[in-house]
């Protein structure tokens, strides 16, 4: 018997995304004939490999076109005649979030034989920054076309009761964004590149430098304290990188460090004594997220500071691995902060090591192997 060929699909240049990269080799490991399927968004090869894997960027003539919404609508449109007629005839579609899914919606469709998998990294119709005839479209598609889905993944808890909630899915199945367990000692390579001495205590943020992700209060807060004994490092990419430059170029005790490689992090924030999430609480995704950077932070085993977050607030107050600032405010952040920071931090050791045991992917990948097993016995 061949092997059933599952298309991984998501809509962006597959150069980060490390979710897309774990799912693919667990379904490759338990059998499937797996292709990661992406867009080719700048200086990236169209055919290319990921651990073995084959690895399709599909190019989009349209997408040197202006911005702008009858443009987006042009390009949007190409990409949905690539994908579904390009890919329709795989066994199963592994969609990443909404569009893709849509899409999928399209494909079957087309082919009825075809088996969705819905994977929805976010709450997709409560992201931030989407307005209200885009929330409302995504809320009527999912609500008439969710129950197509063989089954939905997500991400946290709180986003699974949702769509319970909302759209009626039944067993939803939350798949933590975790690292694999990698053993890991502490190290000082922050503190050599960037001049840190080791007396300071060093706060680091790693990821996304963008909007609603809280790293103007993060930079106002610790530029105003420019404590000699508390530094903040930044280190990641995003709308909001050359102001962190700035930042790190005004105050001492404020660093920008440019992205590494995934393979190569886990390194870098052992090396930290405190991880910081200060996603804000500005959207109904937000409250409800599990940031990749969290997982990380604890299989580094650094003691997290985090913004009061649905699920993350669970998580660290549940198991005792950090902090919860109580008001997203300079005040409140500065005394949260100066708290961890006179504070014997091997005193979080014994959960960090436990939430380590458990959060990790060799543990969430048996669910991902389980919904696909029971996928193929009912093909």
């Amino acid at each position: 018997m061949s092997k059933l060929r599952v298309a991984n699909i998501v809509l962006n240049n597959f150069t980060n995304d490390n979710r897309v990269y774990k799912t693919s080799r667990s379904l490759r490991d338990a059998g499937f004939d797996v292709q990661i399927v992406g867009l080719k968004k700048g200086d990236v090869k169209e055919r290319d490999e990921a651990d073995g894997i084959p690895v399709h960027r599909v190019a989009i003539s349209t997408m040197k076109l202006p911005e702008g919404l009858i443009w987006g609508a042009i390009k949007y449109l190409e990409i949905i005649w690539r994908i579904v007629w390009g890919y329709r005839k795989a066994d199963i579609w592994h969609c990443n979030d909404f569009e893709i899914f849509f899409m999928g919606v399209l494909a079957k469709m087309t082919r009825p034989k075809l088996k969705l998998i819905y994977d929805s990294h976010e709450y997709q119709s409560e992201r931030y920054g989407k307005g209200g005839f885009e929330k409302a479209f995504i809320s009527r598609m999912e609500k008439l076309f969710i129950h197509r889905a063989e089954h939905f993944i997500t991400v946290s808890a709180g986003i699974a009761e949702e769509y319970k909630r909302r759209f009626g899915v039944k067993d939803p199945t939350v798949i933590y964004n975790s690292p694999h367990f990698t053993p890991v000692d502490r190290s000082n390579v922050l503190r050599e590149e960037l001049g840190i001495p080791e007396d300071v205590k060093i706060f680091l943020y790693q990821g996304g430098l963008a909007v609603s992700r809280g790293i103007e209060l993060l930079l106002e807060t610790f530029g105003a304290m420019n404590d000699p004994k508390i530094h903040l490092v930044l280190m990641g990419s995003g709308t909001h990188r050359a102001m962190c430059e700035e930042a790190a170029a005004k105050f001492d005790s404020i660093h920008y460090r440019e992205p590494v490689p995934y393979h190569d992090l886990i390194r870098y924030t052992a090396s930290a004594d405190v991880g910081v999430i200060s996603t804000q609480n500005l959207c109904l995704n937000n409250w409800f997220c599990m940031p990749n950077k969290l997982f990380e932070y604890i299989q580094a085993g650094v003691p997290v500071l985090c913004n009061n977050l649905h699920d993350c607030k669970d998580v660290i107050e549940s198991r005792g691995i950090g902090e919860i600032i109580p008001e997203y405010t300079k005040d409140s952040l500065e005394e949260t902060v100066r708290m961890m920071a006179s504070k014997d931090l091997s005193t979080y050791q014994a959960g960090l090591k436990k939430a380590a045991d458990e959060f990790q992917w060799d543990k969430e990948e048996i669910k991902l192997k389980k919904i696909y097993a029971d996928l193929v016995e009912r093909m």
